[in-house]
């Protein structure tokens, strides 16, 4: 059995992960899976961060924490504060945005939000309707950390890089290249898009299961 804590991205809620957190409980892990307020601008990194590390505070060590997109710059603060449990970055955007991806505009409070027809289409085209419907229902607006991130430090415990190869929103050689130059990880290559917990989620408890097993002392 292995403790995870799943953290979600921009835009996002915790129930994103709802197909996956059911998964690697049915093979006997403890799971949690947080909501951050990416949402709130007023929020700094620390405060974005406290919803995870209360979550986690009745696990069982190691966590393996795993940060979706935007999630995976606020993953690395959780797995560091168990001692250097294992990372995981899922589709992290470590590269540039694809050219030409219709991210919305920011508005006067910094925050951005989508359109709900707009997003089905740019964010899930790979989704069953109803499962794009879904995710869709749960979004909500998305801002940066009020005072930035602080600086980023290497990982202390193992590091795996998890890519899509077909991300809808990072091109998978840019995202392969920087795993390499600012991690120095080989990345793990998966197919699909840019979610693929709702894309493949049984397949993604499977990978997560063996990460974890292959983390293990």
């Amino acid at each position: 059995m292995t403790s995870f804590c799943l953290v979600h991205g921009a835009w996002h809620d915790a129930t994103c992960w709802d197909p996956v957190v059911d998964a690697l409980r049915a093979v006997g892990h403890d799971v949690v899976a947080p909501d951050l307020p990416f949402h709130d601008p007023a929020t700094t990194f620390d405060q974005r961060v406290e919803p995870a590390l209360r979550a986690i505070a009745g696990l069982a060590d190691p966590v393996v924490a795993v940060g979706h997109s935007m999630g995976a710059g606020y993953a690395p603060a959780i797995a560091a504060s168990r001692g250097g449990s294992p990372l995981v970055y899922l589709c992290p955007g470590l590269g540039p945005l694809r050219d030409g991806f219709p991210w919305p505009p920011a508005r006067a409070d910094a925050t951005c939000e989508w359109d709900r027809a707009a997003a089905i289409d740019a964010l899930y085209p790979r989704l069953a309707p109803e499962v794009a419907a879904r995710l869709a229902d749960h979004l909500r607006p998305m801002a940066p950390a009020a005072g930035g991130r602080p600086p980023s430090r290497p990982p202390a415990g193992s590091t795996a890089v998890v890519v899509s190869l077909d991300d809808e929103l990072f091109d998978p050689a840019s995202e392969r290249a920087a795993a390499r130059e600012k991690l120095g990880v080989a990345p793990i290559e998966i197919p699909g898009g840019h979610f693929p917990m709702a894309e493949d989620p049984a397949a993604l408890a499977a990978l997560l299961d063996r990460l974890a097993r292959e983390a293990a002392p």
